[in-house]
């Protein structure tokens, strides 16, 4: 990819700058969600037009949003991950971009009794989960797996899967999301 196939990075860096949602850019833009994400994303191209509206209700010139995509975002603060999943206060996922290509990290959050048996999904792509703190119940398909710290997994693409965390102890993992090249 050239860097301006890469204009959706800038844009998520510069809309997280300014402590704006996707919610807000959407609102003051009158652009949907949706784009904007994909956008983010790079899932799709942006027209001009388009770029326009996001310059203008992010406050920016058009030039700051080339310059931005050229620089190299190397740390994420703890207040700059994005909160994906809340689910009141029981479990937190965190998105952690760094804008690669192929590759995305959570960091999660699992309280006590926090979670639920019954709740899963699967995914596009591969995942690899690491347990920093605690304990993690997770399931695939019709297997359950009790990991502790340390223990780390992998999921495969296709894999109906889910966690919870059945202890009296906060429980943390890191995961790494493998998107398969085309």
């Amino acid at each position: 990819m050239n860097d301006i196939q890469k204009i959706g990075y800038s844009v998520r860096a510069h809309r997280r700058d300014k402590g704006m949602t996707l919610q807000q850019l959407s609102d003051i833009s009158g652009l949907s969600i949706g784009y904007l994400s994909n956008l983010e994303r790079n899932a799709n191209s942006p027209t001009l037009v388009n770029l326009q509206k996001i310059c203008d209700a992010l406050e920016i010139s058009f030039y700051s949003l080339l310059e931005r995509n050229k620089e190299e975002h190397i740390i994420i603060r703890h207040n700059e991950r994005e909160v994906l999943i809340n689910e009141d206060n029981s479990m937190l996922f965190e998105n952690v971009d760094f804008g690669l290509e192929n590759e995305s990290f959570i960091y999660m959050t699992i309280e006590p009794d926090g979670a639920g048996e019954g709740l899963s999904w699967e995914h596009e792509y591969d995942e690899v989960g690491t347990v920093v703190k605690g304990h993690l119940t997770l399931f695939l398909d019709n297997q359950t797996f009790e990991l502790d710290e340390g223990d780390t997994i992998l999921i495969k693409a296709h894999t109906n899967h889910g966690y919870y965390n059945k202890t009296s102890e906060r429980c943390i993992s890191y995961w790494t999301r493998c998107k398969k090249e085309k």
